[in-house]
This record gives structure tokens, C-alpha cells and sequence, in this order.
């Protein structure tokens, strides 16, 4: 067993009181998410994480059906943050990029993400249901992102012909190459200054690239 303990379901293990399906919800997530971490997703057993979370694998399976869906659900759970954009319909589209986008860059550049997604990387060869988790919670946060870009081009604010592209382009220039070089240990964490530089940057490129009346948005080199 694995020597990880999350704080959590002690009415699981004593029966002092009631505890919701929700509340052990995230409870069995903390501790999946440690376990995964320790020892991998495929050395990893359910009654691992039962140990971590203080709970039997009995009350484990009453919230989850398997290994997978509980993977799948730390997935959704971690990358809630990504997949829906603000639109309040008064910031200019550049000012909710530049939101969205450093609030992005904080999740994916953070220490145990990078870890997470190594994890994933390592074991997606070899474990295709890791690989169908991840592609299906990557084509989420991408559709977040096209359905805004097309939502403001609906708007006549922007010119884009092929959405995907232009968000590819986009989440790329802002903070793919900290990613990757934080993947690999290729380098120090930037710092949230360089990140938000980064982000001010790209968001001001994109927006002379496919804005309709980008005259006003300030050259990336004034910055």
C-alpha cells in the first residue's frame, strides 16, 4: 500500500455521523489524486485509494464504478477552471483573454499539474484509457475556447476563418513553451510577471491578426 493519507472520511472509518456522497466525492479525489502522483495510474489500485481516504473500497465503489471513472473524474474536476470563458458582454474581448488565459497559465504551469501531466504523458502508451480521458477532457477546454472565439466573430468582432487554428495558435503562443519546458525540466518556473508579459504579448498579436478594428489594441513591442 501506498504511504499516502488525506484528511477526510473519518466518519467512513468510526461512524460518528453522516457524510454526503458529495463531501466523499471530494474526499476519494484529494486522495486519487496523491496516489496517482506516488505511484502511477496503473500501479495505482482502488484499495490504494481507499487507504488514503480513509474509507472502505465498499464506500469507494458506492461513488465511483471503476479506477477509470474515478481518473476521469479528477480530470473534470482540475480542468473545470478551463472550459468556461466569461462573457458579461462589457470587458473587451482582449482585456477577457488576457483573464482567461493567465488563469489558465496558473493551473497548467502549477507544480502538481506539471506533475499530473507527466504522469499522464508517461502511461499514456501503454494505458489507453488514459489517453481517452485526457482526449476527451483537452477537446473540452478546446471547445470552450473555439465557442468563444466563434461567439465574438458571430459579434462581427473578429475575422477568423478557421477557429481551431486561431485557438491552437493562440494557447500556444501564450504559455506553450513554459509548459513544455517545465514538462522536461528545462528550466526554471517563469514568474508571474514573465507569464503575464508572455500573455500580453500574444493576446495583443492575435488580436491585430483577426480583430476587426484592432487600431486601438497597442503594439506587442510597447509592452
Amino acid at each position: 500500500m501506498v504511504g499516502v493519507r488525506v484528511e477526510g472520511d473519518a466518519h467512513d472509518r468510526h461512524g460518528s455521523g453522516a457524510v454526503s456522497e458529495s463531501e466523499r466525492r471530494v474526499t476519494l479525489l484529494s486522495a486519487a489524486e496523491c496516489v496517482f502522483l506516488a505511484k502511477g495510474y496503473v500501479a495505482t489500485t482502488m484499495a490504494d485509494i481507499a487507504q488514503a481516504a480513509g474509507m472502505s473500497k465498499k464506500t469507494i465503489y458506492q461513488v465511483f464504478d471503476s479506477k477509470k471513472e474515478l481518473f476521469d473524474a479528477l480530470m473534470m474536476d482540475r480542468l473545470a477552471v478551463l472550459r468556461v470563458l466569461p462573457d458579461d458582454g462589457i470587458r473587451p474581448p482582449e482585456a477577457v483573454l488576457r483573464s482567461v488565459l493567465l488563469d489558465m497559465a496558473r493551473f497548467v504551469l502549477a507544480p502538481k499539474q506539471i506533475a499530473l501531466t507527466r504522469l499522464i504523458l508517461a502511461e499514456i502508451a501503454s494505458t489507453p484509457e488514459v489517453g481517452d480521458v485526457l482526449k476527451a477532457r483537452c477537446v473540452q477546454v478546446e471547445t470552450a475556447i473555439q465557442n468563444w472565439l466563434a461567439l465574438q466573430a458571430s459579434r462581427g468582432l473578429f475575422d477568423i476563418a478557421d477557429v481551431p487554428s486561431a485557438a491552437a495558435m493562440l494557447l500556444g503562443s501564450a504559455f506553450g513553451d513554459f509548459q513544455w519546458h517545465l514538462l522536461l525540466d528545462l528550466g526554471a518556473v517563469p514568474t508571474e510577471a514573465e507569464v503575464a508579459a508572455r500573455i500580453e504579448r500574444s493576446v495583443a498579436i492575435f488580436i491585430r491578426a483577426f480583430a476587426r478594428h484592432p487600431a486601438a489594441i497597442p503594439s506587442p513591442s510597447s509592452h
